[in-house]
């Protein structure tokens, strides 16, 4: 039995042990919430006392911005290839495809012209359209032979 009440009372020194670390734990965060709160007061007071800092309209707050940040050229010839570069790179990509596939069908063309005229002159038919009718190498006396 005297175990017992030994072990009851070892668990009791332990929970007041733990119960001292979140009474100071607790202490701690009050504290900070404290010190919080005034700081927030503080700043609230300040910013409601002084009058806002006379900005101005827009426009001359723009010009204030864009003639105090000067640029190298070369960084700013730099950021124009960056951001229009892709799409002038995307333009002549389809350019120069739209004139090779034009080249290509010129050629095209071009060859079978040749070769048109190549077998004209080689099977003995004009360029005009009309063919050697005699075997003999005449070239006929302008009559059409029909069947029938």
């Amino acid at each position: 039995m005297t175990e017992n009440a030994g072990r009851d009372g070892g668990a009791g020194e332990g929970r007041g042990e733990g119960s001292d670390l979140i009474d100071d734990a607790l202490k701690l965060v009050d504290g900070l919430q404290r010190k919080l709160l005034v700081a927030g007061v503080k700043r609230g007071v300040g910013a409601v006392v002084s009058p806002p800092p006379d900005k101005g309209d827009v426009w001359e707050e723009a010009i204030r911005l864009e003639s105090g940040q000067r640029r190298p050229p070369l960084e700013e010839l730099l950021d124009i290839v960056r951001t229009s570069g892709p799409e002038v790179a995307g333009h002549l990509g389809r350019a120069g495809l739209a004139v090779a596939g034009a080249v290509g069908r010129t050629w095209d063309v071009f060859e079978r012209s040749l070769e048109q005229t190549r077998n004209d002159a080689g099977s003995g038919t004009r360029p005009e359209g009309g063919t050697d009718r005699g075997g003999d190498g005449t070239e006929g006396d302008g009559r059409q032979v029909t069947a029938g």
